[in-house]
């Protein structure tokens, strides 16, 4: 659920997130933390991000390990040190909108200068949670055969970079190829989600009378927000699960078509 470019599918499109909970019962949580219940926005917003950040550094480790961490002691140094540089990043985005939001609020109060705040802070989170997983799946997938066999990070990064400054258009290609790839599978989810599991789902719900969606509650305390955040990420893990089958079809296909021809390499242990 959280291997290869899985997640992406939520944030560029949210309905694959949302198909999976209750519409009665989103819009009231949603427009109370909108109006009366705004204080709480902060923490809603930090506990999105929090899951998040959870999300990727189980990515990560989803990158580094082949199997259970305790078998493989000597990439521990590497998982911490891509930990921290996700932090280091993180940090800096979340500086970023901090400025915007110190200028936006500094503008409209002095110079009636209304600048999109809400619509910028969704905008910027959406494109920075879908650069982010892209990134690291890219780079993962440049270096998966040397990884395989047994080079560290830093000089699989070292030798692949520098087969790319020498093959510059085939690298081009092969990244389009995989952004192309990971794009089109992402609206493949979305054909069959709109037309073969949504609708098992609502004839399922006719047949037994279950009720199979997800459902939050009203905003009336930091236990609620606490609620509706467990439930958004038990909804989000669970678009990750289905998702996961056109992930691995399509890791397959990208794999396939790596440009680097290493099978003459050396074993990195060697």
């Amino acid at each position: 659920m959280c291997s290869e470019y899985n997640g992406i599918q939520v944030f560029l499109y949210p309905t694959t997130l949302l198909y999976w909970i209750s519409s009665t019962s989103i819009l009231l949580p949603f427009t109370t933390l909108l109006s009366v219940r705004m204080h709480y926005l902060p923490l809603t917003f930090f506990g999105v991000l929090l899951i998040y950040v959870c999300f990727m550094v189980l990515k990560i480790y989803t990158c580094i390990f082949p199997g259970p961490h305790k078998h493989y002691p000597k990439l521990m140094d590497e998982f911490y040190n891509m930990v921290i540089q996700l932090h280091l990043v993180l940090f800096v985005t979340v500086l970023v909108l901090m400025v915007y939001y110190i200028l936006s609020r500094f503008l409209g109060y002095f110079y009636r200068i209304d600048l999109p705040l809400k619509k910028a802070v969704m905008f910027f989170f959406r494109a920075y949670t879908v650069l982010l997983i892209l990134y690291y799946y890219l780079k993962s997938m440049w270096l998966q055969p040397l990884r395989e066999r047994k080079y560290s990070q830093k000089r699989s990064t070292l030798l692949v970079t520098g087969w790319i400054s020498k093959n510059i258009w085939a690298a081009v290609k092969y990244t389009g190829m995989m952004a192309i790839v990971v794009f089109a599978a992402v609206k493949l989810y979305l054909i069959v989600i709109s037309y073969f599991i949504s609708p098992v789902m609502e004839g399922i719900r006719h047949l037994l009378g279950l009720k199979l969606d997800i459902e939050l509650i009203p905003i009336s305390g930091i236990g609620s927000v606490l609620y509706n955040l467990f439930m958004l990420a038990a909804a989000f893990m669970l678009s990750n699960l289905l998702f996961y089958p056109i992930v691995m079809l399509s890791h397959k296909l990208n794999k396939s078509m790596h440009p680097m021809k290493i099978k003459q390499v050396p074993d990195g242990q060697n």
